[in-house]
């Protein structure tokens, strides 16, 4: 099946979407991966392979070839471990317990990993979906030889009259001598490895070599001229529109450039094509590494490869840039921030990055008090945690003033910095969540624990919960709160920072924007990588409130018809 990469379905639209597997159609006796062999002397060069009976013909047919079932792959799958099979070759699944984030189809159901480089780690079938780019591209290459193996083989020839230099029969299926009549090395390979025939980590068979002759060279390079060139247009990322670099394969099945992703990350939690919900970009960056289609790209295009490199080399967003940096208040990923700009140092920082296009900044907030545990020897009158903010809305008033609309985009951390104009300038470290599969594994070992007795207003005493329980607590919370009318979740503030999440690894940082919690414990959420540590704070927050008897008369006292509760000026913009 040739799914289009501009125009085809995405990975849950294919029949090979693993709802199927989830219905039992796996392969019950999976094989396991045998250690790979080195791979050819220039495999990883500069230089262009000739595609021949030789052993750069064997790596490319290695390449197209499944581990576990010795075949050409079909309906190949990408594992969080960066491999690739079949889609029949999934090892049997068990039910995973003690998990309930993410809140994904098939999230509960494992398997153990066949392949040696993993050591046996156990992967989610939601993290293994159909690699659309490379499905297109066999498809491309079953299309151009399959129907040339058939019309070069040889049927007026006795495959078993074939012996080796000593005399004697070659010692393998029948099936396979008959393949061996071909005249067209590429063609035989292909015939074998589709057959299961080729042992992913064996050389060919010492008779294919040299049965070429001058006319079968040029009519394999033509097949072989024409693979590449349909090929090629399939390797374009469709967010820069150029040969793709360092592909990621994303848990939907698109693969884009590994900086392409990142940056469509920076505002957007959606697949830049089919508009689905990606991982964790920690998840998608060192688990979805796709080694199949890099090594293809290297091998298959070198030279494009190496054009790229040099073109990313000379491109100066890629460079490493300071940040200005706004000291002002605390903000949190995905949340609006209202400001009010003032300041001379901060407007010219502002007529900066609206000038050169970034309108992006970072915020972190002054550091009162003790300094917090998590900022180390970080010796500054600000925090060392912040988070990037983009200008989504900027009016100007004719003395200079402003009033800026923003949303937070990722978490940083600052390496160093220095002072320009008034202003701090600094090199950042990206901060982002942890797997998924560091997620789910720290929530299945505290829930396998007994439940913390005495005081319910600590960390502890919510290990045992699910994570999906904790965000289900803090929605009801909010719920509450609002049907009493507290100013805290009052309309108009609702209207400006929106509905409650549903997103767990969001909500604590809505949480954290409206409520009245001292700004040491909202720092503590900020600097948390965990979704579930995250939701557990909030959690503490929202049963020490309710425990409070402030708490309860404002429940009893909204409830009143007479009462006239005024909200907190929430929209007040910080002024800076």
């Amino acid at each position: 099946m040739n799914v289009d990469s501009n125009t085809g379905p995405s990975a849950s639209d294919s029949p090979y979407y693993l709802d199927s597997i989830a219905g039992g159609d796996v392969s019950r006796n999976a094989p396991q991966a045998e250690p790979r062999p080195e791979l050819a002397p220039g495999f990883e060069s500069k230089s262009k392979p000739r595609l021949n009976g030789n052993r750069h013909l064997r790596e490319f047919v290695r390449l197209l070839q499944c581990e576990l079932c010795h075949k050409i792959l079909r309906q190949p799958l990408a594992l969080p471990c960066g491999e690739t099979l079949c889609r029949s070759c999934l090892p049997p699944f068990r039910d995973r317990r003690n998990i309930s984030y993410p809140n994904q189809p098939n999230r509960r159901k494992g398997f153990l990993c066949p392949f040696q480089s993993c050591k046996g780690q156990e992967h989610s079938l939601a993290d293994c979906n159909l690699n659309i780019t490379l499905a297109n591209i066999l498809a491309i290459v079953d299309t151009a030889l399959s129907a040339s193996v058939s019309a070069s083989l040889d049927k007026h020839r006795n495959p078993l009259a074939e012996v080796d230099g000593h005399g004697e029969e070659l010692d393998i299926a029948p099936a396979a001598l008959c393949l061996l009549e071909s005249s067209v090395s590429l063609l035989e390979a292909y015939e074998l490895a589709q057959a299961g025939l080729l042992p992913f980590n064996s050389d060919f068979p010492t008779q294919m070599d040299g049965r070429l002759s001058d006319e079968t060279k040029f009519l394999e390079q033509q097949i072989v001229g024409s693979i590449l060139l349909r090929i090629r247009p399939e390797l374009d990322c469709q967010v820069c529109y150029n040969f793709l670099r360092l592909p990621i394969t994303t848990s939907c099945g698109h693969t884009f450039c590994q900086v392409c992703l990142k940056q469509v990350r920076d505002r957007s939690n959606l697949c830049p094509f089919c508009r689905r919900s990606l991982s964790p970009y920690q998840t998608v960056v060192e688990e979805k590494a796709n080694r199949r289609m890099r090594a293809l790209l290297s091998y298959l295009f070198s030279d494009d490869v190496a054009a790229r490199d040099d073109q990313a080399a000379e491109d100066p967003q890629n460079e490493t840039n300071q940040v200005p940096i706004f000291a002002c208040a605390m903000t949190f990923p995905r949340v609006p921030m209202f400001l009010h700009i003032f300041e001379p140092r901060y407007r010219l920082m502002l007529q900066k990055v609206i000038s050169n296009g970034s309108r992006s900044f970072g915020m972190v907030s002054h550091r009162r008090g003790p300094v917090p545990s998590a900022d180390g020897d970080f010796d500054a009158p600000f925090t060392r945690y912040g988070t990037m903010l983009y200008v989504t809305d900027l009016q100007m008033f004719p003395d200079g003033r402003s009033l800026v609309e923003t949303i937070g985009t990722y978490r940083f951390k600052i390496v160093s910095y220095t002072w320009q104009d008034g202003y701090p300038m600094a090199m950042v470290e990206r901060i982002e969540d942890i797997a998924y599969a560091d997620e789910e594994n720290m929530e299945m070992m505290e829930r396998m624990l007994d439940a913390t007795p005495g005081n319910a207003t600590t960390l502890a005493s919510l290990s045992h919960l699910p994570t999906q329980e904790l965000h289900r607590q803090g929605l009801e919370f909010v719920n509450s709160m609002r049907t009493s009318s507290t100013g805290w979740f009052a309309d108009r503030i609702i209207n400006a920072y929106g509905q409650p999440p549903q997103d767990p690894a969001i909500f604590p940082f809505w949480v954290a924007t409206l409520l009245p919690v001292h700004e040491r414990e909202k720092y503590l959420v900020l600097v948390s990588t965990s979704v579930r540590e995250r939701l557990k704070l909030v959690t503490v927050w929202m049963r020490s409130m309710q425990q409070r008897s402030w708490y309860v008369a404002i429940l009893i006292y909204n409830s009143s018809p007479a009462s006239g509760v005024s909200s907190r000026g929430y929209l007040d913009p910080q002024i800076c």
